[in-house]
């Protein structure tokens, strides 16, 4: 079987499998999203003529796709400009990082972030239960950091805000980061573009903002335009539709986007938590590896699975 190697990163630069939390979502069989920017330290040019492979509930690979070369219109993700301080905050935390903000579903944002100067005291043992955006990281509604405003959500459809959960914690290295931090807003990404990112510390004040913004794109667009069942899979789904996939950033940063959408995905894939562990509705515990998952491959050839190679 696959024998080529593993996910399509450079090892020698990135340590961990950066492809391990991609996944899509698609309760009805429908996948539509853009993920995170994935930083394999490879580019474009490296990514042409691979494979994208699509993966089940259980990790297993559906569907496969060949990689190439062709102008394609897709939505990249958006990022915060650098962060700077809260106008009115006086103390001594300086926020830095970034933040990324893609789309899952429609209505459906995607958070991803590394933090640096965010308040120590957001640790795994901060008791903040029923303090208002403790240790918050929100969208706001406002278009400069001089007036935020609220979070950003549309009311109309949806009721409770869904920023009341999304909170950060500080490691023992001062850092905080995040994959795969679903917010439903009712708005689609290209409302969320312009819109201002907010840092709370413990107490919920606000100390830290910057604007979200479209990504710069890097190298030349690439494009997956259909897909046959993968080598050997006997089962009833059957993918179709397309993916675009982008650079961002190069050298060590070097970045993939995927922008998809897809019919025929299993209805049994369930949104990720926030830790980024795949976890399936129904299931007791752990994480299932590749599951749901849509991932660069190494191979350059969908019609034999021993040169399809790994992620």
């Amino acid at each position: 079987a696959d024998t080529v190697g593993g996910h399509f990163y450079n090892s020698a630069i990135i340590a961990e499998d950066p492809w391990a939390t991609i996944a899509y979502n698609s309760p009805d069989g429908v996948a539509t999203g853009i993920t995170e920017s994935v930083v394999t330290g490879v580019t474009s040019s490296q990514v042409l003529g691979r494979t994208l492979v699509v993966h089940d509930s259980a990790g297993v690979r559906i569907a496969c796709g060949k990689i190439v070369q062709k102008m394609a219109s897709s939505q990249l993700p958006l990022e915060t400009s650098a962060f700077s301080t809260y106008p009115g905050y006086t103390g001594s935390l300086a926020v830095s990082g970034s933040v990324q903000v893609g789309e899952t579903v429609a209505g459906t944002q995607i958070l991803s972030f590394m933090l640096e100067g965010a308040d120590p005291q957001c640790n795994s043992t901060a008791d903040i239960a029923g303090v208002a955006n403790a240790c918050g990281i929100h969208v706001h509604a406002g278009l400069s950091c001089d007036d935020a405003g609220d979070h950003y959500y549309n009311s109309n459809s949806v009721t409770e805000d869904p920023w009341k959960p999304v909170r950060y914690t500080v490691d023992g290295n001062g850092s905080a980061s995040g994959q795969n931090v679903h917010v439903v807003t009712g708005w689609g990404i290209g409302d969320v573009d312009g819109r201002t990112m907010v840092v709370h510390d413990i107490n919920g004040s606000r100390v830290a903002c910057a604007l979200v913004q479209g990504a710069q794109v890097d190298g030349m667009p690439l494009f997956v335009e259909s897909f046959s069942k993968y080598p050997g899979y006997t089962g009833s789904l059957s993918i179709a539709g397309s993916v675009a996939v982008e650079q961002i950033g190069t050298g060590a940063e070097a970045s993939q986007v995927l922008d998809f959408s897809l019919t025929g995905a299993d209805p049994a894939c369930s949104v990720a938590d926030s830790s980024g562990a795949r976890r399936l509705r129904g299931a007791a515990s752990g994480s299932v590896p590749n599951a749901c998952g849509i991932h660069v491959h190494e191979g350059s050839n969908c019609s034999d699975a021993d040169t399809v190679g790994g992620h």
